[in-house]
């Protein structure tokens, strides 16, 4: 894969001009890594961080199709918009505090130590089944990491959404 694989694209808000001398990472293509026995994970090369400065956040999710765990890492800024629910509802209603430490329980900040890797405890690889290996999916802005088996599950059912609704048949 050429170098070109990772950019750094201007920060753009929905609707508006890139705001000048901001830049975020460009995530694309899959590498395949091995996690290490304290839960460090090598950063792929291609997707240097050109601005340390970059804060990333991973939260588990679950994959709608496959009812399986995997890891999303947001630089900050998407974070922020991604869990701008969370700040509108009320501070004190049993539900949205149950709802804002369900949601703080799968969410934390990662970063780069001096060699390229990145820790995860546990508590995020646990979810995920990450244990020997991890996938780490590009999705432009983002990036995915996940149980290499469990990706090719869920992209095997996406392909099948994908062909049904190309077909006219929303209802995979």
């Amino acid at each position: 894969m050429a170098s070109s694989d990772v950019k750094e694209q201007q920060a753009v808000e929905p609707g508006n001009f890139p705001r000048a001398g901001v830049t975020r990472p460009l995530f694309t293509w899959k590498y395949k890594h091995g996690v290490d026995g304290q839960g460090r994970i090598q950063f792929p090369s291609k997707w240097k961080m050109r601005s340390m400065e970059t804060e990333l956040i991973a939260v588990v999710l679950r994959h709608e199709l496959t009812e399986k765990d995997y890891i999303l890492v947001l630089p900050y800024d998407l974070f922020n918009q991604f869990s701008t629910r969370l700040y509108s509802d009320s501070f004190t209603a049993s539900k949205a505090q149950a709802v804002r430490h369900d949601y703080a329980e799968r969410i934390m900040g990662i970063d780069l130590d001096g060699a390229g890797r990145f820790m995860l405890p546990g508590e995020l690889r646990t979810p995920a089944k990450l244990e020997k290996e991890a996938l780490l999916v590009g999705c432009i802005d983002r990036f995915e990491i996940w149980n290499p088996a469990d990706y090719e599950d869920a992209r095997e059912k996406e392909k099948f959404v994908l062909k049904a609704e190309k077909n006219g048949n929303n209802n995979p």
